[in-house]
């Protein structure tokens, strides 16, 4: 029985005290993206997070296009919170808009693994979805959210 106790006590001790930060989408706009239209490419994803230590600031959003692998927007996060906050590992929730600009036209491969794994529907060759993780200073991924599907026009 204490050779178990021990264990436990020393899975506790290495297990990782930094929260991931999450997302979750609200909105993506416009709806439809004209890709070979350089004043209609550019997409806005409005995002709510929470982090549960405060430093998502200096971190990056992630925003994959699903239409295939590594076609990923990465986008500092500004500082958010005082150093005050991060120092207390004092959670904080809140918004942020993210700007992708000129998404572009593509050959739809395949649904990409990140927007696979967070459950995005596959991408045909007009619609597509974006999905956003977020990563702290820290490293931590969190969970991701993915937008409704997006319609592609030439």
């Amino acid at each position: 029985m204490k050779l178990l106790l021990l264990a436990v006590t020393l899975f506790a001790a290495c297990t990782d005290e930094d929260p991931a930060p999450s997302a979750t989408v609200t909105s993506a706009t416009p709806d439809t993206l004209t890709t070979e239209d350089d004043r209609l490419d550019d997409l806005t994803i409005a995002i709510d997070y929470a982090d549960g230590d405060g430093d998502l600031g200096g971190g990056t959003a992630e925003v994959h296009d699903c239409r295939a692998n590594g076609i990923v927007t990465a986008l500092l996060i500004p500082d958010i919170a005082a150093a005050s906050v991060v120092k207390a590992k004092t959670p904080i929730t809140g918004s942020l808009d993210l700007h992708v600009n000129d998404v572009g036209a593509l050959v739809t491969a395949e649904l990409a693994t990140e927007c696979a794994n967070l459950g995005a529907p596959a991408p045909t060759p007009t619609e597509t979805a974006f999905c956003v993780i977020l990563v702290d200073v820290a490293g931590h991924r969190g969970d991701g959210d993915c937008t409704t599907v997006i319609t592609l026009a030439p």
